[in-house]
């Protein structure tokens, strides 16, 4: 049996599309009672009769952050794959750890408890290093010891640290490190926020620079990982490094709005300080705080060196993957 946390996320929802084109049945773990429909939006971006394919997913009943439910639903798992989490373009959120790390700790213990043959697991970049000094960062980039990093950041490096701890009991696992995902979902949430906001006119960017990936691309590579033999190590999923205005502007291109024209650099910063002490004092929550301006005018670049030098395997564009993004967007 295969079975998929976080099914009704992005990364999720695409991967039960994915796996059941070689697969007859695909088991997904629910939590939310709208489970059915955010799944069907992402099979709609695949083909106009996506009941038939929902039809051949089988729900159990389950939650990270209930270790008794997921004693039940992970019964006959084979194969897992853990895409269940909390996304953050930035922005400090201390549920993120309990649901990021406490969520993976409930699920090593229950791939353990029922024997599960492989697992694979959907960290991000942001759990890498961020030194530059040496090049593009890969998975052996050192990272520099008490580095202050985002919630979101912290709480994936945690997360892997857990999937280890299983690997360390005899779990076979594998650990995906994608750059800034892309993709359709439901809810638009995460990545997705960003066309939210540009579809509506954004006059803004900002100078920064980092790595995208389509999720059609993820899904694949989990995919091949999963059939392959390897067992604890992890990989960068690296489409494009991309400089955040080009992203936004193909991002105004395919919904056929104005380009963002004003760019922000380190004067962004002591702004989303302003409204971050504002936000405290009013007791409302800023939509830019300082971790969130720190990360979108940074600039880095992944390597996928280690990936693409172990299969054969070519990345979406991303001006490509976006147009196509857009184009579903808009006739939906």
């Amino acid at each position: 049996m295969i079975l998929v946390t976080g099914a009704t996320g992005m990364v999720g929802g695409h991967l039960i599309w994915h796996l059941l084109q070689t697969n007859e049945r695909v088991s997904a773990l629910k939590r939310h009672p709208d489970f059915e429909e955010c799944l069907k939006i992402v099979f709609e971006f695949y083909t106009d009769k996506p009941g038939e394919y929902l039809r051949r997913v089988d729900w159990v009943e389950g939650d990270v952050l209930d270790a008794d439910s997921l004693k039940t639903a992970f019964e006959g798992a084979d194969y897992i794959y853990h895409c269940a989490a909390m996304v953050s373009l930035g922005k400090n959120d201390e549920s993120m750890l309990q649901t990021n790390v406490g969520g993976t700790g409930n699920v090593v213990r229950a791939a353990l408890a029922c024997k599960a043959k492989k697992l694979c697991y959907v960290s991000s970049i942001a759990a890498l290093s961020d030194d530059t000094s040496h090049g593009p960062i890969d998975e052996n980039t050192p990272i520099e010891p008490g580095k202050l990093v985002s919630t979101y950041a912290q709480s994936k490096l945690l997360a892997e640290i857990e999937i280890q701890k299983g690997i360390e009991q005899g779990l076979n696992a594998v650990i995906v490190n994608p750059g800034v995902i892309l993709g359709i979902s439901a809810k638009m949430t995460g990545s997705g926020e960003l066309f939210k906001r540009v579809k509506k006119g954004l006059p803004f960017y900002t100078y920064g620079k980092t790595a995208y990936v389509d999720v059609r691309d993820v899904c694949r590579a989990m995919i091949v990982l999963m059939n392959s033999e390897i067992n604890a190590e992890r990989f960068v999923l690296v489409g494009e490094n991309c400089a955040h205005k080009d992203i936004l502007q193909w991002m105004a291109e395919g919904y056929h709005v104005y380009r963002p024209f004003i760019g922000f650099g380190k004067s962004l910063i002591p702004v989303a300080g302003l409204f971050e002490i504002m936000g405290r004092i009013f007791g409302f929550t800023p939509l830019l705080d300082r971790s969130s301006a720190l990360t979108s005018i940074s600039r880095k670049e992944y390597s996928s060196r280690k990936f693409l030098s172990t299969f054969d395997f070519a990345f979406t564009p991303i001006r490509q993957c976006i147009g196509e993004m857009c184009e579903f967007d808009r006739h939906r």
